[in-house]
């Protein structure tokens, strides 16, 4: 098996970017004061609903909750010979095909014709993750939300807002998308395989959180607000775990520098990935 072979991974598209804001702390504040019975709906019955002013909102943050978005695509060109089984009347003993003739065989009303042919295998694969836990999640409703790219993170928290720790690595869900991309070829000869990361994004969206405390019940009630939708969040908490220093892109993307040529020489679709996992995998 020969051919081109493949030299390198591309890496490119990769990204911070940050959701567009529509609602803004102030007007955030104002969806929570206005909901702030209502949130303690369940707890309270009829007789016991507490009064606006009995409310206060105690806490407030906002965050940037995040999540990873790895986009890759691979094409693998080549040749192979195949046999074409042509079937035909029972009478028939021979075929004249372009000049040349063609028994049928004893057993069976059919001849056959071998080929080389040329074949084309193009894969997308996309993995949506948050970047907290790695886990996936109701992400891919923003990838058409307007954004903007930032060059580092301290563009999120010189206002005072919190971004959440990030554990999600992009070397792990680099690999799961190189290992579903490499696929099983049959072939005689390869022409040309590649292999690309087309978007390595970790996008950040705005959060507002905000503690309710029932004076005269003493209860306490949390809820949020995705900044990029301006609703409610069906689930509400505060920042466990915060992000404990700021990075440039460079900095978040250096994996990509590193697993750039991280295939020398050819062979990746005949291989079961192996190599790539190893040096993917590589500190």
């Amino acid at each position: 098996m020969s051919g081109q072979g493949l030299s390198s991974i591309h890496i490119e598209g990769e990204k911070l970017l940050v959701l567009e804001d529509v609602l803004g702390m102030e007007r955030a504040r104002k969806l929570a004061d206005e909901y702030k019975v209502k949130a303690f709906g369940l707890l309270s019955s009829f007789l016991s609903r507490p009064q606006p002013d009995d409310i206060d909102i105690v806490y407030e943050e906002k965050r940037f909750d995040a999540f990873w978005r790895v986009v890759g695509a691979s094409r693998f060109e080549y040749k192979r010979r195949k046999v074409y089984r042509v079937t035909v009347e029972a009478m028939v003993k021979e075929v004249e095909l372009l000049g040349q003739m063609f028994n049928t065989r004893p057993d069976a009303p059919l001849f056959e014709l071998e080929f080389e042919e040329r074949c084309i295998e193009e894969y997308k694969e996309e993995v949506i993750v948050d970047a907290k836990d790695g886990q996936p999640g109701n992400f891919a409703k923003y990838i058409n939300f307007l954004s903007h790219e930032i060059s580092s993170t301290e563009a999120l928290t010189k206002d005072g807002a919190l971004v959440v720790a990030l554990e999600a690595k992009p070397a792990f869900l680099i690999r799961q998308v190189v290992n579903n991309l490499i696929k099983p070829i049959q072939a005689d000869k390869i022409l040309d395989e590649q292999i690309g990361i087309t978007q390595l994004a970790l996008y950040f969206v705005p959060v507002y959180t905000f503690e309710l405390h029932w004076k005269s019940k003493d209860k306490r009630v949390t809820v949020s607000f995705d900044g990029a939708t301006g609703e409610l969040m069906p689930k509400a908490n505060k920042i466990t775990e915060r992000l404990r220093k700021s990075f440039t892109n460079d900095e978040i993307f250096e994996f990509g520098k590193e697993a750039a040529n991280f295939i020398p020489g050819g062979g990746l679709a005949m291989m079961v990935g192996r190599k790539a996992i190893e040096l993917i995998d590589k500190p």
